[in-house]
Parts: C-alpha cells; structure tokens; sequence
C-alpha cells in the first residue's frame, strides 16, 4: 500500500492543496478583521425561513462529479451541498460521524464496522441503505484518487443489513476515517445513490442523487448552478461545528454564479447583486470595510506559504544548507512581499496543523521557526561545503505570490553567501523544468485543511514528490510515517505526530514559512454565515432588515 499511496496521492494531494489557493487567501492577525471562524456574521437575528441568494464564485469547474481526478476546491464547495459523508470534519479537525450513526474498528485495527443512520433520504425520497454506501466506496476506490491510493490494500465491502457494513483490509490503515471524511478536493466519500453510481460506473457523473440539504435545480456549465432546497433532507442532530453537525436549510434557492474577475464580483457586491463573494484581494479589505451593509470576512483555513528544495541534487542534498536556508529566512518580510497587510497573515509557529485542532504542536519548529540568525546561516554555509555554485529558484512570470516571495528570499540567501538566480517563466516552461529538476528552489502555498498527518509522507519521506529528498534522513522519516499509519490510539498517534514535527524541522525537507486566508465578502442581510474553509449555506438566512 505504500508504495502506492506515494507514486498517486502525492500528487494528488499536493495538486489539491495547489489548486485550493489558486483562489487567494487571507488572514485575520488582528481583531480589527472579522473571522468567521467567530461567528462575525451569525446569531444577531433569529433565522428566517425562505428567500433566495446569489453568490459568485471565482472559478468555473468542468463537472460536478466530487471523485474525478479533474475536481477541485469549486467543485467541492459547490457539491457539498447536494451529497453528505459517512463523515465530516468539525472545526477541531475531528472526523465524527454524518450518515454513519457509528463505527468500529475490528479483526486488530483491519476492519472498520460502520453503523448507519436509519430514516436517512435521497433526494428523490428513496431511503439511504448499505447497498448505497458500497456502491459510493467501490466507486470511490476506483476512481476518487485517495480511495486508489488504498485501494490494493482493500480486501472487500460487505454488506451485514440494511444498516451495517463492513470494510476490511489486509493491514491496518490507520487514517481511513479522516480520509473518508476529509474536506480537501479529491478526497471526500461522498454517498450516492446506487442507481447513479450504476448508470455512470467510472464516467463523469452528470445526474446527482445525494442526501444533502439542496437539490441541483439548473446546472449551466461555466455560468452558474442553482441550488434549491431539499424537501426531503433528514439532518444529521448535533452541534454545527466545521462540516459536522446539524444543518437546517432556510434558503429557498442558491444561485452560485462563476466570475473570475475581481472587480466585477466586488461591483456585485456593492449593488446587492451578489450576497456573498469568494477570493478578495487583500488590498480591497478596507474599500469593503467602509461600504455600508458589507463585512468583508476572514475565512477560518487559508494557506501555508511554502519554501521547497530539490533535495535530490547538489547542493541541497546536503542538510546543513538547507538549515542555512532556514536560519537565514525572514518570514515576515517575505509574508510582507506575498500577502500585504498584516492583518492578512501570521507567523506564530512552525505547526503544520493549526492551533485548536487535535494535531497542533506548539513547539514545532522551536529555535529555527521563525528565528533569522545570519551568523549562524553563515556558519551553516560554510560546514556545508557549498562552493558557490549557482542556485535558481524557479517561478512563474504571472505568479505574484511566487514571484515577489523568491525576490525577497533571494537578498536574504544573498546576505548569508549563496549564489542566488531567480528565473521567472510561463507557467507550461515552469512545469516542465520543475518534473525534469531544473531548479533549486520553488515557491509554493499549501492549504492548511489537512484532514491527516499522515497526508504530509508523499512528500517528506523519501522520493518525495516535490522534493525528490533520499537519503538516510528520508529513510528515518519513512520509519515515522511507518508508525504513525498503524497506530490508531489517538493520544499515542499524536506522540509519533510530534517526533514527525521534530525530525521535519531538524532535517527542513522544505519549509514553512507563514500562514493566510482567504478573505469573502458578505452582505450583512445574510445572517448566520460561519463556513469552514469553504463556503456552505445551509444555518443561514435572509433578514432584509439588517443595517449595517
């Protein structure tokens, strides 16, 4: 399984996590921007029932089928609300049962019993049952990349009643829940109904049958879809809390329009076409600030600005210069370059997962996070044996982010003695020299909506796919990794979490540098909005009485 899951989810995942922050992001550093993640837009009236809104989206995707290798964030934002997991995320980075009722892990941590709710509807009224579920999961082994990086280690999908079924395994997989439930793109199990899956096997699916709390009403491919609302929708009880939860539908209609120029979503706003709109720059924080009856709102995930290196050839198969590399980064000016503002982003620590979220380790990173020490970098330089030879950090002529983040990082590298190009290209050229190696260093951004650590191995153990690192420090990481993903006590899984964060920071594969969000804007007569990483409007409503 393994070997596997390295060569297809680790491009798999990092795609995802490239195409999640092609949509821009910002963060909330201060308490002068609102963070949805508290409720800023929620709660000051009681819910009212019916109305429609539009919303517009920056992006238009090519299908709405959530396990096509070609789905992105949109799709996902956008399907989340006509199919439902057995699992979803809450806003701690829990994976807590959805249409599952329950779950157990059996036969020495190989097989996973997974109870289901009773009573749960399509939206065609047709009651949700077990030959439902194995037809979504066969489905999604074959063709959701995630379920294709287990699935040779999958044994069978049985059905024990109406309400039950088993999944079994050769070897533990410790994961498999998170997975199952994880809100990036080309993750997810989604539950179809078993007509569906039948009619389209592995094809793109074009009609859509799911549990969720509306109903495509009108799909108009690269304009818009129109959600309404599903009579039929059994909610889940509970708490909302991230994708987890109860959720109760008071919109009538969702009409999602795709406009990818800023400026045209943010007139929108401004004229009460739009409701709410997705990827606001940074600069355009404090415009939307002072319009009457708009609050522009940090959304609670964003992205990690990263520092990749090709450890796989000279010189950065050496480690004493990547840590050269670490100790000689400022975070903040760079952040300051690729962000803006400093509302919009933190540098708190080197975590991978963040802060109130069961994987967050507050030392990470400590003592070379974050800490810019030019002696010591210098000093680095210098055991190393590098020998001036010419470093590129490769980036894409279009990419701002990337762009303005390798200027800044190459006067820092400069000041510590390294030779530092930076070669900008088209986006065709920068992929083709990055698959043949013809680069140092790339700057890059990662969604921080990590549903596993175990995500990280693809690319932090050996081979990796960005950072082609192998060497007996790779292999040290695999053994940790190894661990971690046959250890399904919770607390003893965190420890080995923890000696993942120790050995990344001492060895720097790569390196964090900052963490953003995105930024939306939201008319204030729609109440009740709070998201997790993605937009959703189920818990929210209409109340044209709302002033600013």
């Amino acid at each position: 399984m393994k070997t596997k899951f390295k060569k297809i989810i680790s491009s798999m995942l990092v795609i995802a996590m490239l195409l999640a922050v092609l949509s821009g992001c910002a963060n909330n550093a201060s308490n002068e921007v609102s963070d949805n993640s508290n409720n800023s837009n929620s709660n000051s009236t009681e819910p009212k029932i019916g109305g429609e809104i539009t919303v517009a989206f920056q992006s238009a995707p090519d299908n709405f089928d959530p396990d096509h290798a070609s789905s992105d964030w949109v799709v996902t934002a956008v399907t989340n609300h006509v199919y439902e997991g057995l699992f979803e995320f809450n806003a701690n980075n829990e994976a807590i049962p959805q249409l599952a009722e329950s779950y157990t892990i059996i036969d020495d941590g190989k097989t996973y019993n997974i109870v289901l709710r009773k009573g749960v509807k399509f939206q065609d009224g047709d009651e949700m049952k077990a030959e439902d579920i194995k037809s979504s999961l066969a489905r999604w082994f074959k063709v959701n990349p995630a379920g294709v990086s287990i699935a040779d280690s999958l044994i069978d999908i049985e059905i024990v009643n109406d309400y039950e079924i088993l999944v079994k395994f050769d070897k533990v997989y410790a994961p498999f829940i998170n997975i199952l439930a994880s809100p990036v793109s080309r993750q997810k199990m989604l539950v179809k109904k078993k007509e569906i899956v039948d009619k389209f096997g592995e094809d793109i699916i074009t009609e859509h049958i799911g549990t969720g709390p509306f109903i495509f009403d009108e799909i108009v491919m690269g304009q818009k879809v129109v959600l309404k609302k599903n009579e039929n929708y059994i909610p889940t009880k509970g708490d909302i809390s991230g994708l987890a939860g109860e959720r109760t539908v008071y919109l009538d209609k969702v009409t999602i329009e795709f406009v990818p120029e800023e400026s045209v979503r943010v007139a929108g706003l401004k004229s009460g076409q739009f409701d709410f709109v997705d990827e606001i720059s940074t600069d355009r924080y404090s415009e939307l600030d002072s319009f009457p009856n708009i609050s522009p709102t940090a959304c609670n995930f964003g992205t990690i600005g990263i520092v990749a290196f090709n450890n796989g050839s000279e010189p950065f198969n050496n480690k004493l210069l990547r840590q050269a590399v670490a100790y000689a980064i400022n975070p903040t000016e760079m952040a300051i370059a690729q962000i803006g503002d400093e509302r919009f982003w933190s540098v708190e620590d080197g975590s991978w997962f963040k802060k109130g979220t069961i994987w967050y380790d507050e030392t990470a990173g400590e003592g070379i996070y974050n800490n810019q020490d030019l002696d010591k970098a210098r000093q680095l330089v210098k055991e190393s044996g590098y020998n001036n030879e010419p470093i590129v950090i490769l980036g894409v002529k279009a990419d701002l982010f990337a762009s303005n983040g390798a200027l800044v990082l190459q006067n820092q590298l400069k000041e510590i003695g390294l030779n530092v190009e930076v070669e900008l290209y088209d986006r065709s050229t920068y992929f083709d020299y990055q698959q043949s190696g013809k680069w140092n260093i790339v700057i890059s951004r990662w969604s921080d909506m990590n549903p596993d650590p175990q995500v990280f191995e693809p690319w932090t153990g050996t081979d990796g796919w960005i950072t082609r690192w192998d060497d007996e420090d790779s292999r040290r990481m695999d053994k940790i990794f190894d661990r971690m993903v046959t250890e399904l006590d919770y607390e003893k899984r965190y420890e080995i979490v923890k000696e993942f964060y120790d050995e990344f920071w001492e060895s720097v594969p790569y390196i964090k540098v900052f963490n953003d969000k995105r930024l939306y804007g939201i008319n204030n007569r729609l109440q009740g909005y709070q998201g997790y990483g993605q937009p959703y409007f189920w818990n929210v409503w209409i109340d044209e009485e709302v002033q600013e």
